[in-house]
């Protein structure tokens, strides 16, 4: 590397071993920099010393000699750019170079000693260009000694003593800050949403800022555009086994299979690698797209799969958890990251009620499956008019109830073990093909009777005290049931998912497992009458508390998750159901890994 003598202000080469302890500095580039050619001409140098390009380069050398140092490193003038090779190289060696600095200064050139209207200097260190570059992210975590100048070269404090106010304005933990905590423990997700907010002049230079920051060499190709940021990814996946790579929201991209750009990933700093006391699978890029095994949530749809990815997002201030999944579209374990309705869901791990210590918090199954996900091109050429329809089929159009502003989406993480849909009541409120339930059918009540004796109506929020659910008083709600069967057994058994949503006024919802009697759904008209069970059902549900989560028998009934379908279809905002039917296996699997957590203690 070159290092520029603090002394001479000659530019020096060293190698290997033999090169000595430096300062280095880090700045917002302007108009005139420094070049190489240019530093190293003395004439040059000299003449143009007191420009604000040059005049940094000398007073960083000044530094480094108060500070007992002989060399300095400035990125301007201590590499050739009209060499492409050495670019390279000098790009993919700067976080080492960051690293290995014994100080590295902060020269913050929008930071002055006499500010205007008497701005506080550390509110103007806190808004300063700085903190918005792409390639100053690296300069700030690489170094383990870094030191904040003002613009005249005045201190105004070093990193570990600004901790709070720099972590404040990057969203980055204080402990990675401070250097207590290495950047691969971190997950991908959240080292990129480091950067969400960043810019860098050249569209590839977003991915070559970051190569240190996840430890990755890869050729500069300056003319690719945003495929270099795809690049890193690919290249982040042949090191890393961090589903969170996977977790932005592709209706913010450019791309559906891989990011465009590290501000997709803004939500990241919530995500974190591998929550589940297992490895995660392999998996690489092919020419199919790319291959992966995870656990795959069943929906009713034949062509709509939940990618469950080995990563967690926690919500610190909710104290809540969730485990993300990629809806995926497809078949024949081909298929393509969803943009329409929704193309993330954090499936909720934790509950606040007060059962919530009595619920099995995830029941995803544990058995992987291998399969590709490619770009949309490459599926929808192969099953274009199937995929077509199916993706239409969230565009409920006309037939899309005004009311209809809520829905389920049904989905089985653990297979349907043996059990097929036998019906649905209301029918018409089931769409099958996008695994949708928008209940649409209430009974009137005693309750509505109360709001119409107050001059209320549906979507009215006044009654700052409604009366609590009883007999008399019974709650008003879009419901209906699903009735699943098994037919395997003798006579065939039959259970029923009560679904219902509150009317705005209280916007809450409940899922309850419902015994159907055989003789219902036997009883000889087929399907039996919708009404009649409905009745039935409600005569069996109006009095019961509305829990999200039930159990009875062999089945549990989860509806934790709501998330918002994008642009509104098939409804505004949607409860994921998870219908589990072979609760004994779950047990014993939770069993086991509490087992292995007590071993792990």
């Amino acid at each position: 590397m070159r290092l520029i003598n603090v002394n001479s202000y000659e530019v020096e080469e060293f190698y290997g071993s033999a090169v000595p302890k430096y300062a280095i500095l880090s700045h917002t580039w302007g108009d005139a920099e420094a070049s190489f050619q240019q530093w190293t001409s003395r004439l040059t140098r000299l003449r143009k010393m007191n420009r604000p390009g040059f005049s940094k380069v000398f007073a960083a050398c000044r530094q480094a000699k108060v500070d007992g140092l002989r060399y300095a490193w400035v990125d301007t003038v201590c590499i050739d750019k009209s060499s492409s090779a050495e670019l390279s190289e000098a790009i993919n060696s700067m976080y080492a170079w960051y690293a290995q600095a014994k100080v590295c200064y902060v020269h913050l050139s929008d930071v002055t000693d006499h500010p205007v209207d008497n701005i506080d200097t550390l509110d103007m260190l806190r808004h300063s260009r700085w903190f918005s570059r792409g390639w100053t992210l690296q300069e700030m975590l690489a170094p383990a000694n870094l030191v904040f100048y003002s613009l005249e070269w005045t201190l105004l404090g070093t990193k570990n003593a600004l901790a709070v106010l720099i972590s404040r304005v990057t969203g980055i933990d204080e402990v990675c800050i401070h250097k207590k905590k290495r950047l691969d423990e971190y997950s991908i997700a959240q080292r990129m949403a480091w950067a969400a907010n960043r810019q860098t002049t050249r569209p590839e230079d977003m991915a070559y800022c970051l190569l240190g920051i996840f430890n990755i060499s890869m050729p500069l190709l300056y003319g690719e555009g945003d495929k270099a940021f795809r690049r890193l990814q690919e290249e982040i996946l042949k090191v890393s086994d961090d589903h969170s790579i996977l977790s932005f929201d592709t209706n913010l991209s450019d791309g559906s299979l891989f990011a465009h750009h590290p501000s997709v990933f803004r939500d990241g700093g919530r995500v974190h690698p591998n929550h589940a006391l297992q490895l995660t699978a392999p998996f690489s890029m092919t020419n199919a797209g790319l291959s992966i095994a995870t656990p795959l949530i069943q929906t009713l749809s034949p062509y709509w799969v939940l990618a469950v990815l080995n990563c967690v997002e926690v919500d610190h201030e909710k104290m809540q958890r969730s485990v993300l999944c990629l809806p995926l579209f497809g078949k024949d374990k081909r298929f393509m990251r969803a943009r329409h309705p929704v193309s993330l869901i954090s499936k909720r791990l934790d509950s606040p009620s007060l059962e919530a210590r009595d619920e099995i918090r995830d029941l995803t199954t544990r058995t992987e499956t291998s399969y590709f996900i490619s770009y949309f091109s490459r599926v929808y050429s192969v099953y274009g008019t199937e995929m077509d329809t199916a993706m239409k089929g969230f565009d409920l159009g006309a037939s899309k109830p005004s009311h209809s502003h809520r829905g389920f989406m049904i989905a089985f993480p653990r297979g349907m073990a043996g059990y097929h849909l036998h019906a649905a009541f209301p029918s018409k409120d089931l769409h099958r093909d996008i695994s949708f339930f928008i209940p649409t059918t209430y009974s009137v009540s005693n309750l509505d009777r109360h709001y119409i004796s107050l001059g209320l109506n549906d979507d009215d929020n006044e009654d700052e005290n409604p009366p609590s659910p009883t007999a008399e008083f019974p709650l008003v709600a879009d419901r209906g049931v699903l009735v699943f069967q098994n037919p395997n057994t003798n006579p065939p058994t039959f259970v029923g998912i009560y679904l219902a949503l509150e009317r705005p006024l209280l916007a809450g919802w409940t899922a309850k497992v419902i015994p159907i009697p055989t003789s219902l759904m036997l009883s000889g008209s087929d399907p039996p009458d919708e009404n009649r069970v409905l009745n039935i059902i409600d005569a069996e549900t109006y009095d019961h508390p509305w829990p999200h989560y039930d159990l009875l028998g062999d089945v549990i009934v989860s509806a934790r998750t709501r998330f918002d379908p994008i642009g509104g279809e098939p409804c505004k905002e949607a409860i994921m159901v998870e219908i589990v039917f072979d609760a004994e296996a779950v047990f014993r699997e939770r069993d086991y890994h509490n087992l292995l957590i007590r071993e792990e203690v």
